[in-house]
């Protein structure tokens, strides 16, 4: 059986062949050029946590099977150094990615295009499968947006486009970081590559490929493995895996390169082993002749194919794909019983449908029409179903097992529960309106360092145009001094074997809806204690003025305590509209909210509720234009004007770039006592002005 150490050569990480699903690789032979999600978690568990260099040859294969695999590299602790050597094509080039570092070799390629599958059915199944593609191309699309720092729209056009790249050009549109140096003499030479005929870069492409084999040969024969023999057409690939793969695509051929712009400068040309490249030609020519035969004797393949793979270049990876494509398009199409297409595509549709399933559970919400399947089904048979198991045990002990087995082998089932608790705990996060959001300003920060912040009025003031010559002023930011950072949280949670055993939905309800709360009224504490510090609560010290932000000096303080009442809200009023900017120009800023403790929220309420006034004198100046907002982190007499967050911000908040909501993250498998779990946030908060606040001690 194959294992993740057979992709290890030389202290290494070697993807090379057909990237295949778990259950796909089931059916292959071990020798075969193939890898999967769960033969590189397994070498990477063996390769240790420190950075790991992975070598990368594929023509593609499953896209689902490469973005777990992309996800599982992205993931190492150490992170990961990729280098292309030859190609990464299709779902090669997503899970290239992952690669903290990406390189590529001179004479290597670059391919990315749509996900691709099929189906066979009637006209609305044609229409779902078409759905689900678009749905998956736009998923992908992220992917490689985020790596490359395009857009989604620039990377769907590109991924329609089916786009390939060299070396260089992966380089220019952000999909790689260098070229490989390693045993590449004209690497340090970029811009002369560029330079390079059609048959120069073929060349070099052709030994770049040789020299791979050459190293895979030089393995097995250290290891005294044989050479990879295909599956005899008995035990070969059902006809129907082909809808679950993704097209092979053939051997390129890549443009020719723009003409020299100064025809006098002679091309560049690596250096050229011919005997090398002859006998890489000859051993590719042989090894696609000896996994063709067992299936020419069966009669499954001709002559005229394998000739047909040999002509055009194909090498023995993509060869051997073509095979079973070609072999599978010939299988006969069952009478009566339209097949149910099986792999990518479908696996993930009904994984998708049970989380959705358990979210609808766990949140009380309607279902969706594919998560009703899934509605009745328990934790134990959703685990038993994600690992192929047919049958679910009856007693509390077998079916423990069963849980116990899908949280710790290579099964998607811990995703697919941690992922539904997230979404459930999410949606109670939001429903939840911790006060500080209605006075502080959110903006989301990129890392955990410290941000500077733009603030109302920086923005330099238009000037007159020249009318003579039409000359306009250049002007300057007024920087801010003020920064405000994000930082880390987490605790532990338990969920006993118990509850998950007998499917306590509603103490798995009652814990997120804790959790959720509990992270906001965090939050709410964690925003007031600084926005509420320093001497008689009156805010942290600005850098901009030395004082804190509530203070009679800026006018941001009244100078003597005062109840609510229309005179004392006028003077506050007045003293936020009078604010100028750090260029000294008016703000012209409006109070719109009325902050105050439990002591001061009736008081409040009285003064800024409509009154139907027979005199003009008794007219609530205040009705529909101060919202009253209360919270219990203000104690005593206080209370406090603000503008629309908006428009003047005193304070901001924020999480890290990428999260919306907590979330929980399986630290431990399911064990003797059950799971755990960290629940993990990231939140910041601070200072940036003072503009746009009043304070009043209260009476």
């Amino acid at each position: 059986m194959k294992r993740g150490t057979d992709l290890i050569i030389g202290g290494e990480l070697v993807l090379s062949g057909y990237i295949l699903t778990d259950d796909s690789a089931s059916w292959m032979w071990d020798n075969a050029n193939y890898f999967s999600p769960a033969l590189v978690r397994d070498a990477l568990g063996e390769l240790g946590e420190g950075q790991v260099t992975v070598r990368l040859c594929s023509v593609g294969g499953e896209v689902v099977a490469g973005e777990a695999i992309r996800a599982i590299l992205a993931s190492h602790p150490g992170g990961t150094r990729i280098i292309v050597e030859g190609q990464a094509a299709s779902a090669a080039s997503l899970l290239f990615m992952a690669g903290t570092v990406r390189e590529m070799s001179i004479g290597s390629f670059l391919m990315i295009h749509n996900p691709s599958g099929g189906a066979w059915g009637e006209a609305q199944t044609l229409r779902k499968e078409a759905d689900n593609l678009d749905k998956l191309a736009a998923i992908y699309a992220t992917v490689y947006a985020k790596a490359s720092g395009k857009t989604q729209a620039e990377m769907l056009a590109i991924m329609a486009n089916e786009t390939w790249y060299s070396a260089e050009e992966a380089i220019s549109e952000g999909f790689a970081d260098a070229v490989s140096q390693e045993g590449n003499a004209s690497a340090q030479q970029p811009a002369a590559v560029a330079q390079m005929s059609l048959a120069q870069t073929q060349t070099i492409m052709a030994d770049q490929r040789a020299k791979f084999l050459a190293h895979l040969t030089a393995h097995r024969s250290a290891t005294g493995v044989q050479p990879a023999r295909p599956p005899a057409a008995s035990s070969g690939i059902p006809a129907m895996l082909a809808t679950a793969q993704e097209a092979v695509m053939p051997n390129p051929t890549p443009a020719a390169p723009a003409a020299p712009t100064n025809p006098s400068q002679p091309l560049m040309a690596a250096p050229v082993d011919a005997n090398a490249i002859m006998l890489a030609e000859r051993t590719r020519a042989q090894d696609i002749r000896a996994a063709a035969q067992p299936f020419m004797e069966s009669g499954r393949l001709t002559e005229a194919d394998v000739t047909a793979l040999i002509s055009d270049g194909s090498d023995v990876v993509t060869a051997r794909s073509r095979m079973l494509t070609t072999m599978a398009a010939r299988e006969p199409m069952p009478n009566r019983v339209a097949p149910v297409p099986r792999g990518q595509d479908e696996t993930e549709t009904r994984r998708m449908a049970m989380e959705d399933s358990l979210v609808a559970r766990l949140s009380r919400a309607e279902p969706s029409e594919a998560a009703r399947a899934f509605m009745t089904h328990s934790l134990v048979e959703m685990a038993a179903e994600r690992m192929g198991q047919s049958r679910v045990p009856g007693n509390f002990a077998a079916r423990e097992q069963v849980l116990m087995a899908a949280f710790n082998t290579t099964s998607d089932f811990p995703i697919l529960f941690e992922n539904a608790l997230n979404r459930a705990l999410a949606a109670r996060y939001n429903s939840a309106m911790p006060t500080y959001r209605r006075i502080a300003r959110q903006r989301t920060y990129q890392d955990f360092r410290d941000h500077s912040t733009v603030r109302v009025g920086d923005f330099p003031t238009l000037q007159a145009v020249n009318p003579e010559g039409g000359e306009i002023q250049s002007g300057n930011f007024s920087e801010s001094k003020e920064k405000t950072a994000v930082k880390a949280y987490g605790i532990m949670v338990n969920f006993s074997r118990q509850m998950l055993v007998n499917d306590s939905l509603n103490g798995i309800q009652q814990i997120l809806n804790d959790r959720g709360a509990a992270v906001a009224r965090f939050e709410e504490s964690t925003f007031y204690a600084m926005a509420l510090s320093g001497a008689n609560a009156d805010g942290p010290t600005l850098l901009e003025t030395t004082r804190q932000v509530f203070n009679t000096t800026d006018l941001t303080k009244a100078a003597a305590a005062a109840a609510i009442t229309i005179a004392s809200l006028g003077i506050g009023r007045a003293a936020i509209r009078k604010h100028k900017s750090l260029d000294g120009n008016d703000l012209d800023i409006s109070a719109s909210i009325l902050l105050v403790g439990p002591d001061k929220q009736t008081e409040a309420e009285q003064l800024v509720a409509p009154v139907l006034a027979a005199q003009s004198n008794n007219v609530n100046p205040f009705s529909g234009r101060l919202e009253v907002v209360t919270t219990a982190k203000i104690t005593g007499n206080a209370w406090y004007l603000f503008a629309d967050a908006a428009e003047a911000a005193c304070f901001e908040w924020g999480l890290l770039d990428g999260y919306s909501a907590p979330r929980f993250r399986i630290d431990n498998p399911f064990g003797v006592q059950g799971t755990s779990m960290s629940l993990e946030h990231d939140f910041g908060c601070g200072a940036i002005d003072w503009r746009g606040g009043f304070k009043n001690a209260g009476a």
